[in-house]
């Protein structure tokens, strides 16, 4: 019988582990996906300083996290989204607006299925 708790006890344990890198990677990716979008708001004003600003910060915020997103993600997934960023990045200096637009879309879209993957659904399980 101790056998069974000490399996139902890691059972739990572990589906706590994932509902909670679950929770923190919609919570990462939701909140850079959100600074990207104001980011996009400051290209239409005009005001492509602040948004390639506020785009680098996000993307150095994607790098104080690289540790847990290597970790706990697959790397082909995390690296398209790095080329992402340097892309967005370079269409901000060269202050490109067709092309960043459609750059910033893919890399918010790309942020978004990150996040989804690590979500406890029917798809994901099955």
């Amino acid at each position: 019988m101790k056998r069974l708790y000490i399996a139902a006890a890691l059972l739990i344990a572990l589906l706590g582990a994932s509902l909670t890198n679950a929770w923190y990677a919609q919570r990462l990716t939701g909140g850079m996906r959100e600074e990207l979008s104001r980011a996009q708001h400051l290209t239409e004003q005009g005001n492509w300083g602040r948004a390639e600003a506020l785009t680098r910060q996000v993307y150095e915020d994607w790098q104080s996290h690289h540790f847990y997103l290597h970790t706990l993600m697959r790397h082909s997934d995390t690296d398209q989204v790095l080329r992402a960023f340097r892309t967005v990045l370079e269409y901000l200096r060269l202050q490109e607006p067709d092309q960043y637009n459609a750059a910033n879309a893919d890399l918010m879209a790309q942020l978004e299925l990150l996040a989804e993957m690590e979500q406890a659904t029917i798809v994901n399980v099955l």
